[in-house]
């Protein structure tokens, strides 16, 4: 048995459930608990922000918890590294581009161990922030839905997740509203386009590329929001091509509170909290296709939304990715580039019952077979060197 700190940013908020928490992190905290473990929870609600000197009550709370390992999800947590002697993991969830405190880990990289759910970042890890290969290990994403035959699949398609970003953007409507030139208005745009084309681009890499001249194009290269804009528009355009194919969205409310120029999407809007294990895995079971939109960031891997699909009678329908190949082998999953070709792909299969069963099947084999807690639990324990069961 292990004492384990675990943090992560967490977005829901529910006044029935304190302990709410996004699918993930409830499956991952389970298992820990259910291997013998002994688990200390922090979860916040700041996204992508640095976090300052670790206040002395918190700081207190963990030396007295005295953990063997802490697991901290996008580094999204105070910097522990003076705090505790063990090992501390940064999990990827996101991308190396949303990790919290980088300044900290440039300074002192070899303090931690990286567990990537995709292989893209182990080059940005190694570029960017000076980590060694050593340090570094890849860890795909795991599921614990199951699949339920007992529920009838009412629902044709469903969706859950957020909007991504708002309908407006800081960083797009200061530079809009500085009257850009026509050149400027270009070079931002070939940025953009490039950003779409390779979402780890660095904002050197652009300036250079695209020869840009102008301080004011320069300032306005926020990466990271401008990824959340061009994101939260790729996964709008998907959505809205099939929501007349008859789709149930869940996810945060800005879904019903904002209108995104597609009234049938924001009709097709369920107002229910749903974040659980238990909810995603009721949703599923009784939907004939999950779809799954990624952030542009999860360029040659994917949401863990990805896997939980696969693991019920939904028939997973998603963007396409690099590492299908090697986690998934023979598995033919149906994908899509674009808005059009994702609309056809679900007609088809929902009148294909044969088909969309036989492609179920193989997706729950393989989550079965390879994909879930218990399979992820040796490989935490061999890259930690923490014992994580009893």
């Amino acid at each position: 048995m292990a004492k384990i700190l675990v943090a992560f940013f967490n977005c829901n908020k529910d006044k029935n459930n304190p302990d709410a928490m996004p699918i993930f992190y409830e499956a991952f905290v389970k298992g820990l608990d259910r291997a013998g473990n002994q688990v200390a929870v922090f979860s916040h609600s700041f996204f992508g922000i640095d976090f300052g000197k670790i206040d002395a009550k918190t700081a207190t709370a963990i030396k007295q918890f005295e953990p063997d390992i802490c697991i901290i999800f996008n580094n999204s947590f105070f910097d522990l590294s003076e705090v505790v002697d063990c090992p501390i993991v940064i999990y990827e969830v996101d991308s190396p581009r949303y990790f919290s405190n980088k300044d900290n880990i440039k300074k002192n990289p070899e303090r931690f161990l990286y567990f990537i759910f995709q292989e893209d970042s182990r080059r940005t890890l190694k570029e960017d922030f000076g980590i060694s290969e050593s340090h570094i290990f890849y860890v795909p994403f795991f599921s614990e839905i199951y699949a339920d035959s007992t529920i009838e699949q009412t629902t044709n398609i469903s969706f859950i997740g957020s909007m991504i970003s708002e309908r407006t953007s800081q960083i797009l409507q200061s530079f809009i509203q500085k009257n850009p030139t026509e050149n400027e208005w270009e070079m931002f745009k070939s940025c953009l386009n490039e950003l779409r084309r390779n979402p780890q681009v660095s904002s050197t890499e652009l300036i250079y590329k695209y020869n840009i001249t102008s301080e004011l194009v320069a300032r306005h290269l926020n990466l990271p929001e401008l990824l959340m804009v061009l994101s939260g528009e790729k996964r709008l355009r998907v959505l809205s091509s099939v929501v007349e194919l008859g789709m149930d969205l869940y996810g945060t409310e800005n879904w019903q509170s904002t209108y995104y120029y597609d009234i049938d999407l924001n009709m097709s809007f369920i107002n229910r909290k749903v974040y659980s294990l238990q909810h995603n895995q009721d949703i599923y079971n009784r939907s004939k296709i999950g779809i799954n939109v990624s952030h542009l960031q999860a360029t040659s891997g994917f949401p863990w939304r990805v896997m939980d699909i696969m693991a019920s009678n939904a028939c997973l329908v998603t963007d396409k990715h690099e590492d299908f190949d090697r986690l998934f082998g023979g598995v033919v999953i149906p994908t899509y580039d674009s808005a059009s070709e994702a609309y056809m792909v679900c007609k088809e299969l929902l009148k294909d019952e044969e088909r969309r069963r036989e492609i179920v099947m193989q997706c729950q084999e393989a989550i079965n077979n390879n994909y879930r807690f218990k399979h992820l639990l040796p490989k935490l324990e061999e890259y930690s060197g923490v014992k994580l069961h009893i």
